[in-house]
């Protein structure tokens, strides 16, 4: 892994499948050969899709990103109407690619070998990724003078807008604080067991450390508990598809590993102070009457 790889044509390092399949559904399956060495990103703008990695899934509701490390995604299935984005990209490439950046602050190393989910519930910020897709897709079409460089910069754009992104959810928007790699791994499994209600010892476990440990890293990079975060994830999610999906509050519930929808209206009323029925009401309410959701785009 060199720069020289930088050399090699693009379209032997990189894909863009786009996801437009109105009336069936669309299965993506990751290359059998090397597939270890490729790491995928996905932009669900409207549908639904289901991640499939050795023994686990993760499902996405739209509108969401989804980077996936090298090694890690063995495939994808999208709902018929899905529409969005999927890149494959050669760890050989983008090691290098993202390793030329003038931003200390940034860790793209460890973030292209992390999990990251980021719901696109604010628009401005689809507005900045969305373009990375679109003048990836022209480079590989067109393989001009300076297409690496092009495409380089774009992937480092995407993981840095990641950055900013969790940044803004744990800390706030005045930090820089530059996520361990014990805590990246944590936000990781996060993405992939907060529907299964594991406890902070059922992470520690998986990871092979104990939990003073995780406890230490958290509270020095975000400056809040395991078990802090990974009730926000729960919050955060159930916020997003209770403002943007039409499923009804106890199907939300089921979505998010909630057995008993009450136990889900108590949690729910606990960290935001209304039941889910009521916030989702207030939200709608203050929301343009005009339907001007992802769901509504052509």
């Amino acid at each position: 892994m060199n720069d020289s790889t930088l050399q090699l044509p693009i379209q032997r390092h990189l894909d863009l499948v786009d996801i437009s399949y109105p009336r069936s559904t669309l299965t993506w399956t990751a290359p059998k050969q090397d597939w270890r060495h490729f790491a995928q990103c996905i932009l669900l703008l409207s549908g639904r899709g289901k991640v499939r990695f050795k023994s686990e899934h993760l499902e996405l509701l739209a509108p969401t990103l989804l980077w996936s490390p090298a090694g890690m995604m063995l495939g994808c299935d999208f709902s018929a109407g899905s529409h969005g984005e999927l890149l494959t990209v050669s760890e050989d490439w983008l090691i290098p690619a993202v390793s030329r950046t003038l931003d200390p602050k940034v860790p793209f190393r460890s973030m292209a070998d992390a999990l990251h989910e980021v719901p696109l519930t604010n628009p401005a910020l689809l507005d900045r990724l969305a373009p990375c897709f679109s003048a990836i897709r022209s480079e590989l079409a067109d393989n001009e003078p300076g297409a690496q460089s092009v495409v380089a910069a774009q992937l480092t754009t995407l993981l840095a807008l990641i950055h900013r992104q969790q940044i803004d959810q744990a800390t706030g928007p005045e930090t820089d604080v530059i996520h361990s790699t014990l805590f990246q791994r944590f936000l990781g499994l996060i993405e992939l067991h907060f529907r299964d209600h594991w406890k902070v010892a059922d992470y520690t476990h998986h990871m092979g450390v104990s939990e003073r440990r995780l406890e230490f890293a958290s509270q020095r990079d975000v400056g809040k508990t395991p078990s802090m975060i990974i009730q926000r994830k729960l919050i955060s999610e159930a916020c997003q598809r209770l403002a943007h999906s039409p499923l009804s509050v106890a199907e939300v519930a089921y979505g998010l590993g909630f057995k008993d929808p009450a136990y889900f209206n108590r949690f729910f009323k606990r960290h935001m102070d209304d039941a889910p029925g009521t916030w989702r009401r207030k939200i709608r309410k203050e929301a343009p009457s005009e339907d001007t959701t992802f769901a509504a785009w052509p």
